[in-house]
């Protein structure tokens, strides 16, 4: 392979031969800082006052770029972590749930918000997140599994150098790519990873069949009905004596009374675990998610609800033009809930519950990031949702 060159791509910085000649492991971390301030400076015309070196205190060097915050200048660039190295240090025992809560989330729908420096390694928060995609980020990927095996290695003995580099393409704070290295022993392991399209499959209703089923008392049902409204009472025939006894005219019928109770009965379900409602559906014409709550620990929800009368069956996500609940169809201009409360998928959590009326029983699974949902096992789940966000 050709000096400077990872994983058949060219890079800037030839860590090989630069390893090779260091005469310590420090000299060499700050030979490479060097030059990574050199080909950074050149490439977006950074002001000498705006590169700065520091420690947040995790023992780690972090190349920052100030991008004019401090003399007060405009700057088309966003400040932003232009390389980060030191030795591993053992992992933090505990992790500060709301300072991960209180750094932004991603604009982007696919991104998490990514360790440079892994909790393992002896990374940290604030100037150690930055938007990374998700698939690399929690190893769904094939790249991603090699991200995850490069931070292993520098989690499993600490002392080892560990250095990552985010190069950018544009003004923003979102790198499109990682090059990274670990020392092994004597040599030092380098890869690129690139920072983009590694998303997962369309999210799919699978997990719906992981989660727990919840025992559903029949009198909250009766209490969700009107029967004064001849569709409340064509439900209330199909639900208690089963959807065989409808001729088809009236399934149809009932099909969509059988939403609305639904989304009623989740409603109360999920405001018994002091869930917040802040937008429900109320019109024809849906577009959109049914349901958006505020959680006991200031998450917001945005939730779309399924009902079904058939014993044992759990709905599927529609699979139109646009999968439902993925970020693409959350952030349709028509979908009302998230246009009223100005809110996209980046700002919210997302969750598909389902109610069996036959059974009496209901399921809910939870996203972070509108690319995969994730089971809900026990209703803890529901009070506080940090289990949802990867801590790497």
């Amino acid at each position: 392979m050709a000096a400077g060159a990872v994983c058949g791509l060219d890079v800037g910085v030839d860590y090989q031969r630069r390893w090779l000649v260091r005469d310590s492991v420090a000299r060499f971390g700050q030979n490479i800082c060097d030059a990574w301030a050199a080909e950074y400076s050149a490439g977006a015309e950074v002001h000498p006052e705006d590169l700065v070196v520091t420690d947040p205190g995790n023992g780690f060097s972090y190349l920052f770029d100030l991008a004019g915050t401090l003399r007060g200048e405009p700057c088309s660039r966003a400040p932003r972590v232009a390389g980060v190295w030191g030795l591993s240090q053992p992992g933090a025992k505990g992790r500060d749930h709301s300072r991960m809560r209180g750094h932004p989330r991603p604009g982007r729908s696919g991104d998490d918000r990514g360790h440079l420096i892994s909790c393992a390694a002896g990374g940290g928060y604030d100037i150690n997140l930055v938007p990374m995609d998700a698939a690399l980020n929690r190893g769904w990927s094939a790249e991603g599994s090699r991200f995850r095996a490069l931070e292993r290695k520098a989690a499993a003995a600490p002392g080892m150098l560990f250095f990552i580099r985010p190069v950018y393409q544009d003004g923003t704070d979102r790198p499109s790519r990682f090059e990274a290295g670990v020392q092994d022993g004597e040599n030092l392991l380098v890869e690129m990873f690139a920072n983009g399209a590694g998303r997962s499959a369309p999210m799919r209703s699978a997990a719906l069949r992981q989660a727990s089923a919840f025992g559903l008392d029949a009198a909250l049902i009766e209490a969700c009905l009107d029967l004064t409204c001849a569709k409340d009472r064509l439900f209330a025939r199909g639900w208690r004596s089963g959807p065989a006894i409808l001729t088809r005219a009236e399934r149809c019928a009932v099909a969509d009374v059988t939403g609305h109770m639904a989304e009623s009965v989740i409603e109360v379900l999920l405001d018994r675990l002091d869930w917040r409602v802040l937008w429900h559906f109320t019109g024809p014409g849906r577009h959109g998610v049914d349901l958006v709550f505020l959680t006991p620990d200031d998450k917001v929800v945005a939730v779309e609800v399924k009902g079904t009368l058939i014993p044992g069956h759990i709905p599927q996500l529609s699979r139109r033009e646009i999968t439902q609940m993925s970020a693409e169809w959350v952030d349709k201009a028509d979908n009302p809930g998230m246009a009223e409360l100005g809110l996209r998928s980046a700002d919210v959590y997302g969750a598909v519950a389902v109610i069996n009326f036959a059974d009496t029983t209901w399921r809910v699974a939870l996203t972070a990031d509108f690319l995969a949902l994730s089971p809900v096992i026990h209703l803890g789940q529901l009070t506080r949702l940090s289990w949802l966000t990867p801590e790497e």
